[in-house]
């Protein structure tokens, strides 16, 4: 007998997949070729996950607090007045924060903290979206959106005098000369990369005060997590329109938005001195 092979996952012979997409089956209609997610996708899921943690708390508190009661009536008013501090201080920011953000367009908390934020929440938004049917890469997209404002909004401190940009192997010819021609300068060092190793061992030769940032969003979202809390990143998802790990492309609108404000904060610094 001759094992049948209709249920094994299709193997796609002319690519070489990167680490993020050992579960793709090899149809590019599954690898979401052009994602567009609006930025309130992941800020949705961001609040969500707030308010669960929150609410998580209070309840652990509740649940707890006649136990401490019978230990230490004084130790359980301080516990308590800290629960309450606590969640009342994270509302607070929280609401403050997305004021400000929709109404001001700019970040009021130190530009560390908010990194530290939004690694911190973004496995948990991966989770929570897929809860709700949303596809990690769309997460990922919108978060990349997130990610990007944040970095902009706190271009006062940012130094984009060495600049990095970094692109994945996969992108296809014409594209890489494209954006080769736009992004041409003394201060600008381009490299193509096979994976997050490589782009590490760059990172570290080059030393770069900002990184501008081509892939998919599997891998920048692994990039953020590994450099971004050193070296700000910009990052600009790619096109698939065959599918992950061959010919790729990016929106030429999107990398001109990046390095126009790129120029513009160099101009300024330049001015400042």
């Amino acid at each position: 007998m001759f094992e049948s092979n209709t249920d094994r996952p299709l193997k796609p012979k002319d690519r070489k997949l990167g680490d993020e997409w050992t579960d793709w089956k090899g149809d590019p209609s599954s690898g979401d070729s052009e994602i567009n997610e609006p930025l309130i996708t992941f800020s949705a899921l961001a609040a969500i996950i707030i308010l669960i943690s929150v609410g998580l708390i209070a309840l652990g508190w509740y649940l707890i607090k006649p136990r401490i009661v019978q230990i230490s009536p004084p130790l359980s008013i301080v516990i308590e007045e800290c629960v309450i501090v606590f969640i009342v201080l994270a509302l607070f920011l929280t609401v403050v924060e997305g004021i400000s953000v929709i109404k001001f367009g700019k970040s009021l908390l130190p530009y560390r903290l908010m990194e530290k934020f939004l690694l911190s929440i973004l496995p948990k938004a991966v989770w929570l979206g897929a809860k709700f049917g949303i596809s990690r890469d769309k997460v990922g997209n919108s978060f990349i959106k997130v990610h990007n404002f944040i970095t902009k909004s706190h271009a006062d401190k940012l130094n984009p005098d060495r600049l990095l940009i970094l692109l994945p192997r996969c992108l296809k010819k014409e594209a890489k000369m494209r954006l080769v021609d736009k992004a041409n300068g003394d201060a600008v060092k381009v490299l193509t990369v096979a994976g997050g190793e490589e782009a590490r061992e760059a990172i570290k030769e080059y030393r770069p005060t900002l990184i501008l940032a081509l892939a998919c969003e599997r891998d920048l979202m692994s990039g953020i997590k590994d450099v971004a809390e050193m070296v700000p990143v910009i990052a600009i998802p790619n096109k698939r329109p065959e599918g992950p790990c061959k010919n790729t492309d990016f929106s030429t609108a999107e990398l001109e938005e990046a390095l126009r404000f790129i120029t513009e904060r160099r101009n300024k610094n330049n001015w400042k001195r």
